[in-house]
C-alpha cells in the first residue's frame, strides 16, 4: 500500500480507539490484497477479492479483544453507510 494510504488508514482507525495490535494486524492482512503494479482488477474480480478480504479480516478480528470487535464493526458499518451514500448520488 501507498504509504500515505496507510497512514490515513491507520490514523482513522487509532481515532476510533482500535488497539495498535489490532490495526498492525488489519494492515498486514490487507497489504497482502493489494493489486501488483499495474494489475487492475475488473470489477468481478474486485469483489471477488473484497469478498475474501473482508472474511480474513472478520476471521483475525475474532481473534481481538471484545473491545477492539466492537470498534472494528462499529467502523466497518460507518464505511458501509459512507459507500451507500455515495451509491445513491
Amino acid at each position: 500500500m501507498a504509504s500515505a494510504v496507510v497512514e490515513k488508514i491507520k490514523s482513522e482507525l487509532s481515532a476510533a480507539g482500535l488497539s495498535s495490535g489490532a490495526i498492525d494486524g488489519i494492515l498486514k492482512i490487507a497489504a497482502t490484497y493489494k493489486p501488483k503494479d499495474g494489475e487492475k482488477p475488473d470489477m468481478a474480480e474486485a469483489m471477488v477479492v473484497l469478498g475474501k478480504l473482508f472474511a480474513e479480516l472478520e476471521t483475525f478480528i475474532k481473534t481481538q479483544s471484545d473491545s477492539d470487535q466492537t470498534i472494528y464493526h462499529a467502523i466497518i458499518e460507518k464505511k458501509k453507510a459512507e459507500l451507500a451514500a455515495l451509491i445513491k448520488k
